[in-house]
């Protein structure tokens, strides 16, 4: 679930980021978005590092976006801020030991491999652009 808000932190401030041309604090950004600002931080950190924004530091430093928003897909910012698999996976831990068990982890397991292919499939059709508007 975390991953998710992250997720939707990270759209939010790119897409605050995409409305002006000149750059934002991670205060100004935190406030706009309600997001604390240390995990916003980290968000566009992990942002920054997927080459999608510029960080400056420093007393006139702050955030901007390094590509057009029509150029950033949100499957890009989706793997930018996941750190490990999507919180949906961990159905498959909810299977016991026993044979039922074996029987659904498998079964979840394809699920959650078909889901997890859509997901990439659909956030890859959509940009931070199709946000703005």
């Amino acid at each position: 679930m975390a991953q998710l808000r992250r997720f939707g932190f990270g759209l939010q401030a790119l897409i605050a980021l995409a409305s002006r041309p000149d750059q934002w604090s991670s205060a100004e950004l935190a406030d706009q978005i309600r997001c604390e600002p240390t995990a916003l931080r980290k968000i566009l950190s992990q942002l920054a590092d997927a080459g999608l924004v510029e960080a400056r530091q420093g007393r006139s430093g702050g955030y901007k976006l390094v590509k057009r928003p029509e150029e950033i897909t949100l499957v890009e910012v989706y793997r930018s801020v996941h750190e490990a698999e999507p919180g949906w996976d961990g159905i498959a831990d909810t299977a016991g030991d026993g044979w039922l068990g074996e029987k659904v982890r498998e079964s979840f397991g394809r699920i959650m491999a078909d889901i997890n292919v859509q997901v990439v499939r659909v956030l890859g059709t959509y940009t931070i652009a199709d946000l703005l508007k």
